[in-house]
C-alpha cells in the first residue's frame, strides 16, 4: 500500500457537479474570500480607494509645486519659499539647499526683490553683536534700504531683517523684525 490517502470509488476530479450538494443560498460566480487579492477592481470601494490615493498624491504634489517659485535675476537664482517659518529656519533651509538667505548687493537687486511684493526675510541680522548688522555669510552691511525710522528694536529683540511694503519709499523697504516672526523667505544661489 502506498503511503497517503487512499479513496475508493471515484477518484478527485471525475465526479460530476451533480455528485456534490447544491445549496440555495450559494453563489458560485462570488469570490471566494481566501482570495484576498480578487479582482478588486470590479468592486466600487476598491475603485474609490485607488481614486483617492491618485488624488492625494497628485494634490500633494501641486502644494509643494506651489510654495517655492524660481525667479532669476542678474547672476543668481532665487527661490522664494511660500510658506512661513521664522529667521533662523528660512537660514537653515537654504544652507541645505547649497544657497544663502538673500544678501542684497546693490539698488537693482532691491529694486528686483521688492518688485515680488511679498514680505519675507533677508539675510541680515545683529544676533552676535546689537546694533552691528551683518549679512548671513559674515560681510557687514555697507549699503541699506531701511525704511523710515529703522531699525528700530522696537519693543526689544528685532534682530532679523525683512523686506516690508508699508514704507512709502519705492527701494527703501528694509525692517527690523523679532527673528521668531514667521514670514516667507528667500535663498539665493549663484548660476554657475
Amino acid at each position: 500500500m502506498s503511503e497517503g490517502i487512499e479513496f475508493e470509488g471515484n477518484v478527485i476530479g471525475t465526479n460530476t457537479k451533480t455528485d456534490f450538494p447544491t445549496y440555495a443560498n450559494e453563489d458560485d460566480d462570488k469570490p471566494k474570500p481566501a482570495s484576498v487579492c480578487y479582482q478588486w477592481w470590479k468592486r466600487p470601494s476598491g475603485v474609490a480607494a485607488v481614486c483617492l490615493g491618485l488624488l492625494c498624491v497628485l494634490l500633494l504634489a501641486r502644494i509643494i509645486g506651489l510654495s517655492v517659485h524660481l525667479k532669476v535675476f542678474g547672476n543668481s537664482n532665487y527661490y522664494v519659499f511660500m510658506e512661513q517659518r521664522n529667521w533662523e529656519y528660512a537660514k537653515q533651509d537654504c544652507l541645505k539647499r547649497g544657497a544663502q538667505l538673500v544678501i542684497i548687493n546693490n539698488q537693482e537687486e532691491q529694486k528686483f526683490l521688492v518688485s515680488l511684493n511679498i514680505r519675507f526675510w533677508i539675510g541680515l541680522s545683529d544676533i552676535e553683536n546689537k546694533g552691528t548688522w551683518r549679512w548671513v555669510d559674515g560681510t557687514p552691511l555697507t549699503t541699506a534700504y531701511w525704511g523710515e525710522k529703522e531699525p528700530n528694536n522696537e519693543g526689544g529683540g528685532e534682530d532679523c531683517a525683512e523686506i516690508r511694503h508699508v514704507f512709502t519709499d519705492p527701494v527703501k523697504k528694509w525692517n527690523d523684525n523679532s527673528c521668531t516672526s514667521q514670514l516667507n523667505w528667500i535663498c539665493e544661489k549663484p548660476i554657475d
